[in-house]
């Protein structure tokens, strides 16, 4: 079945209250999926990333759930940077060890997949957003293919103030910034409010944007293929959300490609220290390198060549 929400994170949301059992989540998760767990009052504990994937290393989740069989309640897996790498086999061993597990495949960074035609049948729910700055950027929308008999409480919720999705924006990233303990949310931040289109004309609208998205992407990647370096270039599968790069000194980067007049994101952080306790190492070290160069409707073909200038002469310093 579709459950189309304002928010992805709104259906997140839903999916947590059922159980009561902590979930398995990657160490470099967006901040807005710790914080919905909090919302849902579920515990959920950290599990480092592995290369080549960057996703959640299978074998150490594994490993977790046979040392304490029963103890944990689900998996939320993370496509990293929108990648579609082919999960049935991870979630098959999942499912094997225990039947009974709760496995969210969360796709908010692929393209939206409205008929369901990409989504691994081992997973319970596999969720998409069609929000702020996703593969389709509607500046709403969330929506996720659930299998039957799989229960999302949704509700009606408090009132919804965008005031209050600012301040928990702002606490979780001082929080990160500091390597501190998130203070906690504040009421009214999660939109749990139905959303003022229908799901069909989501889905026709969600359509006509991604035809426009994707010939855009294909376009500004092109040129950051052809001008940098293919070492510092990460793997094509990481590369349709943002154009994913690796570098020395990121955030030197960052600051000079806003001087330029530009703009750069550095994500995903490791949630060590403000969201769990131990220690990353994976999700450590590329949090270290990784920037992402703009692919989307607020950039174009002249950003993205000065963009290289920028990069380039950062490579060369």
């Amino acid at each position: 079945m579709i459950v189309f929400a304002a928010r992805a994170c709104s259906i997140l949301y839903g999916l947590l209250r059922g159980d009561e059992r902590p979930l398995l989540v990657p160490a470099n998760v967006c901040p807005i999926v710790p914080v919905t767990f909090l919302e849902a009052q579920r515990a959920f504990e950290l599990v480092d990333i592995a290369e080549p994937t960057l996703e959640m290393d299978p074998e150490a989740c594994l490993e977790r759930l046979r040392q304490e069989p029963g103890r944990f309640g689900g998996v939320l897996l993370v496509r990293p940077y929108g990648s579609e790498r082919d999960t049935d086999p991870f979630f098959r061993r999942l499912k094997e060890l225990q039947p009974d597990l709760l496995v969210i495949d969360d796709k908010c960074l692929c393209r939206p997949d409205c008929e369901g035609a990409e989504i691994s049948p081992w997973a319970d729910a596999t969720l998409f957003s069609t929000g702020s700055v996703k593969h389709v950027d509607l500046g709403y929308g969330g929506f996720a293919h659930v299998r039957e008999g799989i229960s999302v409480f949704l509700g009606a919720g408090g009132p919804y103030q965008e005031t209050a999705l600012e301040e928990v924006t702002r606490r979780y990233k001082k929080a990160i910034a500091e390597r501190s303990p998130f203070p906690g949310t504040c009421e009214g931040w999660l939109d749990l409010r139905t959303p003022e289109v229908s799901w069909e004309e989501h889905r026709r609208r969600t359509a006509e944007e991604l035809r426009r998205a994707d010939e855009h992407k294909r376009r500004l990647n092109s040129i950051y293929m052809d001008a940098l370096p293919r070492e510092n270039q990460m793997a094509p599968e990481f590369q349709g959300w943002r154009f994913n790069i690796r570098v020395p000194e990121p955030d030197r980067l960052i600051e000079s490609l806003f001087a330029a007049g530009l703009f750069a994101s550095r994500h995903y952080a490791c949630l060590a220290g403000s969201f769990g306790d131990g220690r990353f190492p994976m999700a450590e070290r590329l949090q270290g390198e990784v920037v992402n160069l703009f692919n989307d409707r607020y950039f174009d073909e002249e950003r993205a060549e000065r963009a290289v200038r920028v990069v380039l002469r950062h490579l060369e310093g």
